[in-house]
């Protein structure tokens, strides 16, 4: 049976989950700028005076929205298994982050990421509140690995960028190539498989 506290947990849950994806229609919509907290209200079904109970501000609230399509998918991954091995996890995030990046979503993101730059005070923010944070999570997880005798002894800051990179820009130039890229016509599972490959191993014999 189901307790009080338990029950208010679900609502909340509920509530925060209609909330974040009212918000991403409409700053995707409108951009950051124009949208409001009563029409994000409005869509997700709630009194305005509800959001401002979870989220103190518009801007915390576009933050909440881009962490929740940044940083809480990967987190989640890595953080789920700690005892699994390394491949079965990079495979799990890689699959994730191609899959979004090749879904509806990323025209949004797209766009939720340009507001970011034309806003210098959402720019810190995410900084500090997102990027700068799940960075350096990721290279302590790296580093943690090491210290395992798991992984070479690199630079950790440069190899999260360098994996990063390496997956939202085979998703980009595939986005810009379109029908002509040979990626196009792969099964999403072959991509993800030779990128994991290619970050595991590298192109020597």
């Amino acid at each position: 049976m189901v307790d009080r506290e338990s029950r208010k947990k679900q609502v909340t849950a509920r509530r925060q989950e209609q909330i974040l994806k009212a918000a991403v229609e409409i700053f995707s919509q409108k951009g950051y700028d124009a949208a409001t907290i009563p029409e994000i209200a409005n869509l997700a079904g709630v009194a305005t005076g509800t959001i401002y109970i979870y989220y103190p501000s518009k801007r915390e609230l576009f933050i909440s929205v881009m962490k929740g399509l940044i940083a809480t998918p990967l987190i989640s991954i890595f953080e789920k298994e700690p005892g699994k091995e390394f491949p079965a996890t990079l495979m799990d995030a890689v699959k994730d982050r191609l899959h979004f990046l090749n879904s509806k979503m990323m025209a949004r993101f797209s766009l939720l990421i340009g507001e970011i730059q034309r806003d210098p005070e959402l720019k810190a923010l995410f900084m500090e509140q997102i990027l700068q944070p799940f960075l350096s999570q990721m290279e302590g997880f790296y580093r943690t690995r090491i210290a395992a005798g798991e992984f070479r002894q690199f630079e950790p800051a440069v190899v999260i960028r360098a994996v990063g990179g390496m997956v939202i820009g085979s998703a980009i130039l595939n986005s810009l190539e379109g029908d002509a890229s040979p990626l196009s016509r792969m099964p999403q599972e072959k991509v993800a498989d030779e990128l994991m490959n290619f970050i595991l191993h590298g192109l020597l014999k």
